[in-house]
């Protein structure tokens, strides 16, 4: 009996939206500014903000749209800022050569996947949307 009530107890908390989702008061925040890119060179950045330290903390970019595509990963520095920086990698409908339409958002968020404990307290952090914008000529 005793096994069967710590099997349903441990489902209860699996399956409670709470569990899965709630992310609050860990103290770390992820933010993205608007971007406007020409050219064939792509240049993202990322602030994370936060109670602990924040250097090596591993941040992915993708662009959202009907054709997303993880872009990168890249490691915050002690400041918290993550740059991507891709040299030749993008065109008005396209991303290291395979089609991508309709691009009008980037994302960054906190890999789910950290080399240290320290960075793994930055998980919580919410993701981060912003506008991007491929101007032609």
């Amino acid at each position: 009996m005793l096994r069967k009530t710590r099997m349903a107890a441990l489902a209860l908390v699996l399956a409670s939206p709470a569990a899965v989702t709630a992310c609050g008061g860990c103290g770390y925040r992820l933010s993205v500014d608007p971007v406007t890119a020409s050219g064939s060179d792509l240049n993202l950045t990322a602030r994370l903000t936060g109670d602990g330290p924040l250097g090596g903390v591993k941040i992915e970019f993708s662009a959202l749209g009907p054709d997303g595509v993880v872009l990168g990963l890249v490691p915050a520095g002690d400041d918290g800022v993550a740059k991507l920086e891709s040299r030749g990698s993008i065109g008005p409908d396209s991303i290291n050569g395979r089609a991508v339409h309709g691009w009008t958002e980037y994302r960054a968020k906190v890999w789910y996947l950290q080399d240290t404990a320290r960075a793994a307290d930055a998980v919580c952090a919410e993701p981060a949307t912003a506008s991007f914008r491929y101007k032609t000529g």
